[in-house]
């Protein structure tokens, strides 16, 4: 389970799309696009999460 403070390593992508608003603002949007979660503990043990 996630919780505040912990450490965690996320394997992944960055993604960027443009829109336009209706007002003709140009605005960028960037997402992580995760493939992997891994919880990390303090002995350096990993435990394997997929999403």
């Amino acid at each position: 389970m996630l919780e505040k403070g912990k450490e965690i390593a996320v394997e992944g992508k960055l993604t960027s799309r443009s829109y336009e608003t209706e007002q003709g603002d140009k605005r960028t949007i960037t997402e992580i696009v995760v493939n992997e979660v891994l919880l990390l503990d303090a002995k350096n043990n990993t435990s394997k999460t997929d999403h």
